[in-house]
């Protein structure tokens, strides 16, 4: 390893979205209609539900699901291949030039092997190091930072950080219990998406002043979730199996298996979380938030944008503009959603050179928070 530290910069984006764009009246035809659920859950869909798509701001929104058979379309490892790949392009670096992988994911694709390695077998690495982070919103934080520290040391030179958001599999009507579920399971049908994002790292030798062309200035990660209840559930891991004559049967009876969200808490505390560990980010790297151009956050709905955009404005010196809410076009893919955004600013020609950017997201899962700041 070098004994002088590196530098790090981003020197290509990827993002990808699964099939053609699905609007809001469209969406329980792609997923598969409530048929058995409770009336009040019916109902719900019917009202609320509908209320919700015409208010949340999301247009379009892109599923990994055949919309005939409702058969999945990709696996986590094909989706994040996708953008993994539009990102290796724009680098101009091959598969095999990639010496360390990291990703993250909220669910896998086997038990085991880790998915990481499903990927580096679909790009054709034989050989590298590669880790997989389980995590939803704050996951990309968390492989930026251990990417950040291993090539700053030396220890890589080029790194590709994928973050791969397949929601489907909770999503659709065929993997429910319906009987046993509720509102907010239903809900979660109306605002996660599908997509995956990607950027490739290479570590630099310079000693100059100057910022260089994509680099990373910082990351930071916290958990602030440790005497917090958990606001994102999903079972059907060890803790449901751990007794009953029929565990895997009685998972499914009960409907643990579902995706279930505390939506009071995250209208409460994601806004304020996200601020304070954006802040404490900017600290952290002895940076003030004058310096930055953009900030792109991880945000589901348009009434989570507006209750709280003043008060992002205010404590962070800075203008709506640079912070616009970015899933009206391709909706809300959570944990993939600040590297989709990223890309899309990137080819769009919105992120500028020389421009700086910071890319956060908390978690509601457990409460996590993690990104980093970049000059473009």
């Amino acid at each position: 390893m070098s004994t002088t530290l590196q530098r790090v910069s981003v020197i290509g984006t990827g993002s990808f979205l699964p099939n053609d764009p699905v609007p809001n009246d469209q969406i329980d035809d792609v997923l598969g209609h409530l048929t058995e659920a409770p009336e009040k859950v019916r109902n719900f869909v019917r009202t609320v539900g509908r209320r919700m798509l015409d208010n949340g701001g999301v247009k379009l929104r892109h599923f990994a699901i055949d919309p005939e058979t409702h058969a999945l379309t990709h696996t986590i490892a094909s989706l994040s291949e996708e953008s993994a790949r539009r990102a290796l392009e724009m680098a101009g670096k091959k598969t095999t030039d990639v010496d360390l992988l990291l990703l993250s994911c909220s669910s896998y694709d086997r038990t085991t092997p880790p998915t990481s390695t499903l990927l580096q077998e679909r790009l054709g690495i034989k050989s590298c190091a590669e880790m997989e982070i389980h995590s939803n919103c704050s996951g990309v934080g968390k492989c930026m930072q251990i990417a950040h520290d291993a090539m700053r040391l030396g220890r890589y030179k080029t790194a590709l950080v994928v973050y791969s958001q397949l929601s489907s599999v909770y999503l659709r009507a065929c993997y429910f219990n319906q009987p046993q579920m509720n509102k907010t399971q239903a809900t979660l049908r109306y605002i996660l998406a599908d997509g995956s994002g990607a950027v490739v790292l290479e570590a630099q030798d310079d000693t100059s002043d100057k910022p260089l062309p994509g680099e990373v200035a910082g990351t930071y990660v916290e958990s602030i979730g440790g005497k917090l209840k958990p606001a994102m559930t999903a079972g059907g891991g060890v803790q449901d199996i751990m007794s009953g004559t029929n565990p895997a049967a009685e998972v499914w009876e009960r409907g643990s298996h579902h995706l279930d969200q505390d939506f009071f808490a995250v209208n409460r505390d994601a806004a304020p979380f996200l601020l304070q560990g954006v802040v404490r980010m900017l600290e952290s790297l002895k940076m003030d938030p004058t310096e930055i151009d953009h900030f792109i956050w991880s945000i589901p709905t348009m009434q989570l944008y507006d209750g709280n955009i003043s008060r992002l404005c205010e404590r962070l010196k800075a203008k709506p503009e640079q912070m616009k809410f970015r899933a009206a076009e391709c909706g809300y893919t959570g944990g993939a959603a600040i590297l989709i955004h990223l890309d899309q600013m990137v080819r769009s020609g919105e992120l500028q050179r020389g421009q700086s950017a910071v890319l956060h997201s908390v978690e509601s899962s457990k409460w996590m928070s993690a990104g980093f700041v970049m000059h473009w």
